[in-house]
């Protein structure tokens, strides 16, 4: 007997009109058993199915949101009592909605040496009204482990602290990180790419390497370009929640089971060889410091005044700059550029005139 996935290629390779042979040849099975399986399921077609009185539901779904997955709409369904398996939903959805072939190029990396980053955009209902929904998504190039988020914006202080939460979830973080060219990594894109110099900062802290596509070929990344459908279409496709807290706590729960699936191409679970690949990964002992930034207008003097102190820059009086405290360091930036870098100065003891009076008065 035939397994279940096998039957369905039979019915797959068939509605693309190939003969008999030639699905024989491509399975590795006899032209009888091609011809059997063929022949029993037009009679199962012709016979009352499970999927009958469910069909318009499905079609209706499919015309609201084309790109809806079996297993959303079988889940669907079994909720409105259908009883029957998967493979009988998946013909009848093929049949009217021929799969789309994946054109993503893929390479494998060794375990813990990259991971990938990426936005990602969709429309979901919540509290009654469709919402446009932005998330963060970063998968683990060996294992393929998924992490991601939701986010108000793409600004740079939202990317480091999705990092932050991301390296927290796995656990470490990798020798690299592959990135497209998004303006809070790459500034500028000429002869050679002029990075983000607060984003480098980042990476540097974390030690990790910062890798950029070509402009033009997102393909380069593609676990995580394949990564950010399957993120929309089974959180935010055809989904309705009460708020925007419910649909983060189901994005939590999602993501266990998302990471126990069985991968299309590896065909391993993610969160098995993440066993392996959280051994390679670098340890972390802090986080990345992530501040209110505070914007302080360049004074006469080319000098900005922090915590009452004054420190001088190589920026013109007027312009605005953005400061930065680590612990007991600030840093001060013009836009991404590091200007300064400076311990914190000491603050200066300030005494009243009569407490001055009475330490000359004490011969002091």
């Amino acid at each position: 007997m035939l397994e279940e996935k096998t039957v369905f290629e039979i019915q797959i390779f068939h509605s693309q009109s190939l003969s008999i042979s030639a699905i024989a040849r491509r399975l590795g099975i006899a032209p009888n058993t091609v011809r059997k399986y063929l022949t029993k399921e037009r009679c199962q077609m012709e016979k009352h199915s499970k999927l009958d009185p469910f069909k318009s539901y499905i079609i209706s779904r499919l015309n609201e949101y084309p790109e809806i997955t079996d297993v959303v709409l079988l889940k669907e369904i079994s909720a409105l009592g259908y009883t029957g398996k998967i493979t009988i939903l998946r013909t009848f959805v093929h049949s009217i909605r021929p799969p789309k072939p994946s054109n993503i190029a893929r390479f494998e990396t060794e375990p813990g040496q990259q991971f990938q980053v990426d936005w990602g955009e969709g429309k979901t209902i919540i509290d009654s009204h469709e919402t446009k929904v932005k998330f963060f998504v970063m998968v683990l190039g060996y294992s393929r482990m998924l992490y991601a988020e939701i986010v108000e914006d793409e600004k740079l202080e939202t990317l480091l602290a999705a990092h932050n939460r991301a390296f927290e979830y796995f656990g470490g973080v990798c020798l690299e990180g592959l990135y497209d060219n998004m303006k809070t990594v790459v500034k500028k894109i000429e002869k050679h790419k002029i990075y983000n110099e607060k984003f480098m900062d980042f990476a540097n802290f974390y030690g990790f390497k910062v890798i950029t596509h070509r402009p033009y070929n997102p393909q380069a990344k593609g676990k995580v370009e394949r990564m950010v459908p399957y993120v929309r279409q089974n959180v935010l496709y055809a989904k309705s929640y009460d708020s925007m807290e419910d649909l983060k706590s189901y994005l939590s729960e999602w993501l266990v089971n998302a990471n126990k699936r069985l991968h299309s191409q590896l065909k391993e679970i993610p969160s098995e060889r993440f066993e392996k690949e959280k051994n390679f990964l670098h340890r972390i002992e802090r986080f990345y410091p992530l501040r209110k930034v505070e914007t302080r207008t360049v004074r006469e003097g080319n000098r900005v005044i922090y915590q009452n102190r004054a420190y001088e820059v190589p920026v013109k009086a007027g312009q605005k700059v953005n400061i930065f405290q680590d612990g007991n360091t600030i840093k001060i930036y013009l836009e991404d550029k590091l200007v300064l870098e400076s311990l914190i100065k000491m603050p200066v003891e300030v005494r009243s005139l009569e407490e001055y009076e009475k330490l000359l008065g004490e011969g002091i």
